[in-house]
């Protein structure tokens, strides 16, 4: 036998308190006057050895009623079966899952509130001896704490949903360490029971990171929605990528329907700014439609827009929240060579919407790229480390760079930026197969620029460019190609906007610059150059927002709106910002929706978010693959439970310890009655 509390039992020290009482209580003499003492002394004798008796009873009965007592407090009890060991104490681990996937709906209200039901039955019929650990999928310091029953049944009514998803590995890997350091550092522990409630999505069920585990028992709960089905907004994007003022452009929306079912009289609303339209839509059974609204840019600045679809199931994912940043005005800067081509300055000159600023390469000095949004090399041969270094940086910083070399340039100087900017190497000069014989009318770069595909286009005449080396292996995208396979324009991959023109823009390379197509593409960089926050962002994801036009000031930036107000992770350089929404802080401050972004207490700029769709898919594991999943890891000791038809229809059965503090207040209880039994009917 065991104790829950054993250092009660120093109280039963206080026996010594009915002693006591015995001693002075029933060994006290009177005296009584009576003629002859003969008669009293003759009773006393016969009644002397019962009188003893009696008194021996009374006492023994208060001392095993105190008794009883004081070991009902201190809880013993028989360890269960499994128990080895009684070097330590036992431990349950209880994991709800409070991602959004279980804000759907099961037989008996949300799956979070199902959860919490369960993990209350077990609570309450926990073990007497154990402690409780209970955590979600925070993982925070607050849930880093070893609770008693009553502290867990509290902290369980503070849980509610977030946007943080796990991996099951995760979640395991981190009891796991949490129940090594409490070995280490605080008090032994014996057997560890974990219990898994969630719904067991297939998008975050992952046991890849576990390792073997043959002494803990685990117990994973599912409980299960009312109906699988989800209707949401995968995401956004636009037929465009320019927002100038007056233009037309179309908006593209992807809804999916996760269900086995169609579904029929959809509808889509969408709001920007003053426009509101909405249109209803037919979506087949786990199928995905791409549904568009046209619009107008009536209005310069910043334009806040969302889409909505009516969705009867999950609701976290049917809006979408996105900006528009109609500019005004763009800044180019053009830093020239000795023998640089007028073209480009008189393309840029002929623009209001453009502000341009011309300066040899002699004359350039840092400062004067900090305002620009592209920046233009124009006929340089020689490319300085200085400058080179800038360029670099600039690109970092979110600067558009289109690079047209000189008529005879230093090949590795302009390697060493080139790799730097992910774009390919330049090799010799070559003059066959010049001529350009393909547009990629698809990329984003090209849409708008022409009415439609022609293949009879009037092309300039390129007398000699630039090899290219290893250009296959660059992850650069052709938008111009030669006849002799060679890209002639190439645009940098991923989020930068670096641009490379192959040849040289002086006439003895060709005549380019006398072409239509030399100002529209020389236009296109500008109006794609153009510095300014993301449509919209994703919570968890973006980890490196470049924000312009912030102040000195040492306060950090804040991301405003009626609900939040919150300090992301933030670097500063120069004029400009990078902050982060990608930390658990982030994940589980932010809401989905636009927010201002404030410099101390003025408005910068402002940014739509929203949550990642990784929890859209409402695909859940089923038991076999979750017992299989679970075994192969090495976890030998798994019971599965699944709450079909509400968790008030599941059995739960915990191994724990055989209770005995019940039957000693009952003792308790029986002798405080023999003692008041023999006090009045023994005479």
């Amino acid at each position: 036998m065991a104790f829950v509390n054993p250092g009660i039992l120093w109280l039963l020290s206080l026996n010594i308190i009915p002693i006591i009482i015995h001693l002075f209580h029933f060994r006290r003499y009177k005296k009584l006057y009576f003629s002859s003492l003969q008669f009293i002394q003759k009773i006393d004798q016969e009644n002397k050895s019962t009188k003893k008796l009696k008194h021996l009873l009374v006492l023994l009965s208060r001392i095993l009623a105190l008794s009883a007592i004081i070991i009902a407090f201190a809880q013993p009890y028989i360890p269960a079966l499994n128990n080895k060991t009684n070097a330590g104490k036992n431990l349950i681990v209880i994991y709800i899952d409070n991602s959004f996937s279980m804000t759907a709906k099961g037989v008996e209200g949300e799956l979070i509130s199902e959860a919490q039901e369960v993990a209350r039955r077990i609570i309450k019929e926990a073990p007497i001896d154990c402690h409780i650990i209970l955590h979600t999928n925070l993982l925070n310091g607050f849930e880093k704490r070893m609770l008693t029953k009553i502290e867990a049944l509290e902290q369980l009514d503070k849980i509610k949903e977030g946007p943080i998803a796990r991996n099951i590995d995760e979640i395991i890997n981190w009891e796991r360490d949490f129940i090594k350091n409490i070995n280490d550092e605080q008090e032994r522990i014996n057997t560890v029971q974990h219990i898994i409630i969630s719904d067991f999505q297939k998008e975050t069920f992952s046991v890849a990171k576990l390792k073997s585990d043959k002494s803990g028992f685990y117990y994973p709960i599912q409980i299960k929605a009312q109906s699988s089905a989800n209707l949401y907004i995968d995401s956004i994007y636009f037929a465009s990528p320019l927002q100038k003022l007056g233009d037309q452009n179309e908006v593209f929306v992807r809804v999916k329907n996760e269900s086995n079912e169609d579904a029929a009289n959809i509808e889509i609303k969408i709001e920007l700014g003053t426009q509101k339209r909405s249109m209803f839509a037919e979506i087949k059974a786990n199928s995905t439609i791409v549904t568009s609204f046209n619009y107008t840019n009536n209005t310069t600045g910043i334009v806040e827009g969302k889409v909505e679809v009516s969705d009867k199931q999950l609701f976290w994912d049917d809006t979408y929240y996105f900006n528009l940043n109609v500019a005004k005005t763009s800044n180019v800067l053009l830093i020239n060579g000795a023998l640089a081509t007028d073209a480009i300055k008189k393309v840029f000159s002929l623009e209001t919407f453009y502000k341009l600023t011309s300066v040899d390469e002699l004359s350039y000095t840092s400062d004067l790229a900090e305002e620009a949004d592209l920046i233009v090399i124009n006929g340089i041969n020689d490319i300085s480390s200085g400058l080179a270094t800038n360029l670099v940086e600039l690109s970092e910083q979110g600067h558009s760079i289109a690079l047209f070399p000189g008529e005879n340039i230093n090949v590795s100087s302009w390697n060493s930026l080139l790799t730097k900017l992910t774009l390919p190497q330049l090799g010799n000069t070559i003059s066959i197969g010049n001529s350009i014989n393909e547009i990629d009318y698809k990329n984003p770069f090209f849409i708008g620029m022409f009415d439609k595909e022609k293949k009879d286009l009037s092309m300039p005449s390129i007398a000699k460019s630039y090899s290219l080396i290893d250009a296959t292996q660059s992850a650069a995208i052709p938008l111009l190609k030669q006849r002799n396979g060679n890209p002639l324009l190439l645009k940098s991959a991923g989020n930068s906007s670096n641009y490379l023109y192959t040849s040289s823009l002086d006439l003895s390379f060709g005549n380019f610059t006398q072409n239509a197509i030399f100002p529209s593409i020389l236009l296109r960089m500008g109006e794609l150059s153009k510095r300014k926050l993301p449509n919209f962002v994703i919570i968890g994801q973006d980890s490196k927002i470049l924000v312009y036009n912030t102040s000195n000031s040492e306060k950090p930036l804040r991301l405003v709106n009626k609900k939040v107000d919150f300090i992301p992770q933030y670097q500063r350089f120069n004029s400009k910002t990078s902050i982060s929404i990608a930390g658990t802080e982030a994940i589980e401050k932010l809401v989905a929706g636009s927010y201002q972004i404030k410099d101390e207490d003025d408005e910068i700029d402002r940014i739509a978010i929203n949550y990642d769709r990784k929890e859209s898919s409402s695909e859940i594991m089923k038991e076999k693959d979750i017992i299989k999943s679970f075994e192969k890891a090495g976890i030998k000791n798994c019971t599965f439970k699944a709450a079909e038809n509400g968790q008030s229809m599941m059995q739960l059965k915990l191994d724990k310890p055989f209770e005995y503090w019940r039957y000693f207040v009952i003792l308790a209880l029986v002798f405080l009655l023999i003692e008041m039994a023999l006090l009045k009917f023994w005479k």
